[in-house]
């Protein structure tokens, strides 16, 4: 006959008190408030993309808030189906049946701990690698006491690798150590409200190492960040732009903005005045037909698009006016001397 485990055997009895206790009062139901702040930052966005004339932003900006109403549905749809599990009492296990499953929680997984002056059960996973990206051990940890209530366990990364977007999800369905538990919503409700703990932890282990494209807090293909196309640096959801000519991702630091035309754009889609020598984009930049350089509306004629210069060049020289004579250069009448006016008197004489 095995020796008995007294510390299983403890924590069997501790945790069957928690199960077959009288039913308290419903917990409030729980609405992840993720993906509604996420579709309102979105519209924003998409409105004022709209304002500014930013034609591919928006674009963009609608299928990603497409794709989060999706998963918002989605995730509405699950707290259905959690209230729907309310309606059958549950099937309560007895603490034989709890203490076999403490036991077996040491085969089925990498380590399993009971702790029974912290009121909890830690069970750690295997290394976790999906579509590439490693993701390292998981350990779930099931406080007991917390059972009846909206998730009594957590999920906490052992060899963190986050989202580079968001340091609080360690894994795409694991968020701030809360775990998206998707279409396992019901049977993990059940299992643990009827005590069956190695159902709970089998799970939730495999929901871990599956990987739900679409219903993902952050998707593996941008797990690594969306890297802005100028400069290469990860953005955030919140600090991202869109060139308004090409669509492509910039950060703050690479967004150029237009004075002209108040829109943002990448360095291709932009230029230097050489007026000015401020930046603008290539639509609201001019080449001049006569110097062949590009020109803002600010440093070029409307008529002709003339940079200043080349039209200051081609205009006629201006006349010159006529200089003013000098008194000295004036032609002053011959000076009458004594011998002139002899001759004068003697040409009169008669």
């Amino acid at each position: 006959m095995p020796a008995i485990d007294k510390s299983a055997l403890r924590a069997a009895v501790l945790i069957h008190e928690h199960v077959a206790a009288p039913c308290p009062p419903r917990s409030p139901i729980h609405l992840s408030d993720y993906h509604w702040n996420e579709t309102q930052r979105l519209v924003r966005q998409i409105e004022l993309a709209h304002r500014r004339g930013w034609r591919r932003a928006a674009e963009n900006l609608n299928t990603d808030l497409a794709e989060m109403l999706t998963n918002y549905q989605r995730e509405l749809g699950w707290v259905v189906e959690g209230l729907k599990a309310r309606k059958a009492p549950p099937r309560i296990a007895t603490v034989a049946d709890i203490y076999r499953d403490l036991l077996a929680l040491d085969d089925e997984f990498n380590e399993a701990r009971i702790d029974v002056k912290e009121h909890v059960l830690r069970v750690t996973t295997d290394r976790i690698v999906l579509d590439d990206v490693r993701l390292g051990r998981f350990e779930i940890v099931l406080d007991w006491r917390d059972l009846g209530k909206h998730s009594p366990y957590r999920i906490v990364a052992l060899d963190p690798n986050p989202a580079a977007n968001d340091n609080e999800v360690t894994h795409p369905h694991v968020r701030s150590e809360g775990l998206c538990e998707g279409e396992g919503v019901r049977p993990i409700a059940a299992a643990l409200a009827e005590g069956r703990l190695l159902d709970f932890f089998s799970l939730v282990s495999q929901i871990l190492h599956n990987y739900g494209r679409g219903s993902a807090y952050v998707e593996l293909d941008d797990w690594e960040g969306v890297s802005c196309e100028d400069c290469g640096r990860t953005t955030r959801p919140d600090e991202r732009y869109y060139c308004n000519h090409c669509g492509v991702t910039l950060c703050g630091s690479c967004d150029v903005y237009c004075e002209h035309c108040h829109d943002s754009y990448c360095a291709g889609c932009t230029g230097t005045c050489a007026g000015c020598q401020h930046g603008a984009c290539r639509c609201c930049l001019v080449e001049c037909p006569k110097c062949k350089r590009a020109f803002c509306k600010d440093c070029r004629q409307e008529a002709g698009n003339l940079c200043h210069e080349c039209f200051e060049k081609q205009q006629p020289a201006p006349e010159k006016p006529d200089a003013p004579k000098s008194l000295e250069t004036e032609k002053q009448p011959p000076r009458r001397t004594r011998r002139s006016r002899r001759r004068t008197a003697c040409a009169a004489a008669p």
